[in-house]
C-alpha cells in the first residue's frame, strides 16, 4: 500500500504575524494513497481476465497435476514440482504423486509445428476452440500461447450433460440463478502452455516455473498483463535484454492466483472481482506494498 508520511515542524508565529493556513491532514495523504492503490489493484484484475461482466470467470475444481516437456528430464520434473508448490500456496488443490496430468508445459523449438501436430492427433485439446482459433494460435507471434480445455458444473458442483442433437447443456442443479450468481460454473478441465524454448534463454526453473503457472492456472495474458501496469511475472519473455526480471511470482501474482481459488466462480465476474480485489489488496498489505 502506497504510504506518504507528513512531515512537519512546529513553527513560532511572531506577535502580529498573519497565522498560517493549517496543514492538510496527514490522513487526507494516506486516503488518497489507499484510492489510488484501490484504483491500481481494480485494473489488474480486471487485465488479466477477459471475460464481460455477466460472464464468469473459470478456474480449476479438479486438483492440479502438471507435466513439463521438452526439456531436460531433470528440468522438467523441478519445473512441474514447483508449478505444484505455487498452486499449493495459493490455495489450489494439487494431485498426489501419479496423478493423471491435466495441465501441460510444452517448451518447443517450433510452437507452430507442435500446435499443428497436437490439433491433429489429440484434437480433444482443442474442443472448445474453432479451427480459426487453432490457426491463430499456431501463428501468433508471441513466444508462448496458452489455452484451457473447459466444462461447465451446475452450482451444486454437478458436470452438465449436453444434449447430444442440439448441444445444449441440461442443468439438474437444486441451486438457481440470481442478479449476481449463475446457475453454472466454468470449469478448467486441462490448460496447455506451449512455449519457445529460445524464450526461456537464461532464466531459472523458478522463473519458467511460475510464468507457466500464472498462464496454466487461470487465463492470463501476458500483452493483458502488461497493459494493467502492474509488476508480474507474465511479461517476462516479453523483458529487453536490459530489463530487470522478476526471479519469482510477484505479490499482486501470487494475490490474483489466490484471489481466484479463494472466491466462488458462480459469481458473475463484475461482482466477483470486487471479492478478488479484496484478497489480492490484503496480500499486497502483508508486503508492504
Amino acid at each position: 500500500m502506497f504510504s506518504f508520511i507528513l512531515l512537519s515542524s512546529m513553527l513560532a508565529a511572531a506577535p502580529d504575524a498573519a497565522a498560517p493556513p493549517p496543514p492538510q491532514p496527514a490522513d487526507d495523504i494516506v486516503v488518497e494513497g489507499v484510492r489510488q492503490q484501490r484504483e491500481r489493484v481494480h485494473q489488474f484484475v480486471k487485465a488479466l481476465d477477459d471475460v464481460a461482466n455477466l460472464g464468469q470467470i473459470g478456474k480449476f475444481h479438479s486438483p492440479v497435476c502438471p507435466a513439463v516437456m521438452g526439456l531436460p528430464a531433470e528440468q522438467n520434473r523441478r519445473i512441474a514440482e514447483r508449478m505444484k508448490q505455487v498452486a499449493a500456496a495459493a490455495g489450489i488443490r494439487t494431485g498426489e504423486a501419479g496423478c493423471a496430468p491435466n495441465v501441460f508445459l510444452i517448451a518447443t523449438v517450433g510452437k507452430k509445428d507442435t500446435i499443428e501436430a497436437l490439433y491433429e492427433g489429440f484434437p480433444t485439446y482443442f474442443r472448445d476452440l474453432s479451427s480459426k482459433e487453432v490457426r491463430k494460435l499456431a501463428m501468433a507471434r508471441t513466444p508462448s500461447v496458452a489455452w484451457q480445455i473447459k466444462n461447465l458444473l451446475s452450482a451444486d458442483g454437478t458436470i452438465l450433460k449436453k444434449t447430444p442433437l442440439n448441444g445444449f447443456t441440461i442443468n439438474e442443479g437444486m441451486s438457481s440463478g440470481s442478479r449476481v450468481r449463475a446457475g453454472t460454473m466454468p470449469q478448467f478441465v486441462a490448460s496447455m502452455v506451449v512455449v519457445e524454448r529460445s524464450a526461456l534463454t537464461g532464466l531459472t526453473i523458478t522463473q519458467v516455473a511460475d510464468f507457466a503457472a500464472m498462464r496454466a492456472f487461470a487465463d492470463t495474458d501476458p500483452e493483458r498483463a502488461a497493459g494493467s501496469g502492474a509488476p508480474t511475472i507474465l511479461t517476462i519473455l516479453d523483458k529487453g535484454d536490459d530489463e530487470p526480471l522478476p526471479v519469482t511470482l510477484t505479490h499482486w501474482d501470487f494475490g490474483y492466483l489466490k484471489s481466484l481459488y479463494a472466491t466462488s466462480n458462480d459469481y458473475y465476474a463484475s461482482y466477483r472481482r470486487g471479492e478478488m480485489e479484496q484478497v489480492v489488496r490484503k496480500e499486497l498489505e502483508k508486503a508492504g506494498q
